[in-house]
């Protein structure tokens, strides 16, 4: 009982610290933070959102794009339906310029039960381009040109 405590206050301690870091732009803040979410986490496995804050903050705030990639990985391996990891991978992975990968993520993120209507329709606008994205993309390599395409 006192880990799932300990676990919940360092995960407490590890958003002031994000906050903090926020707010001064102070990376050794966001370093705090992702020492205390990684205790937390490991602490207590449940704690899914700590390592998906730690994951976001290596990504957003960071830039540490393959520490981020890890921890969504890890998190849709415990669980493939859970949506902010998906969300967020998604949207690395579109970083990356990886258009297919990036659209099969947030395939699955809009089939799950819509939790927060505006990451929804961010994520289904987001796919609706990319799909168009990957089909102008693909024809241009087959060839396929329309009249509007400059040559």
């Amino acid at each position: 009982m006192w880990r799932l405590l300990l676990a919940r206050t360092l995960y407490m301690w590890g958003s002031l610290h994000r906050n903090f870091g926020n707010k001064s732009n102070f990376s050794r803040e966001h370093q705090q933070a992702i020492r205390r979410f990684t205790q937390a986490y490991d602490l207590d496995p449940s704690l899914k959102r700590a390592r998906l804050d730690r994951g976001i903050i290596y990504y957003r705030e960071l830039g540490m794009l393959d520490e981020a990639i890890s921890d969504f990985d890890a998190l849709l391996a415990d669980d493939p339906e859970y949506g902010p990891a998906l969300l967020n991978r998604a949207m690395i992975s579109q970083e990356r310029g990886q258009y297919e990968s990036a659209l099969a993520d947030l395939d699955s993120y809009l089939l799950l039960p819509v939790t927060d209507e505006e990451y929804w329709r961010m994520a289904n606008r987001t796919a609706a381009l990319l799909r168009e994205l990957i089909i102008d993309m693909s024809s241009k390599q087959s060839g396929n040109f329309t009249e509007a395409d400059p040559l």
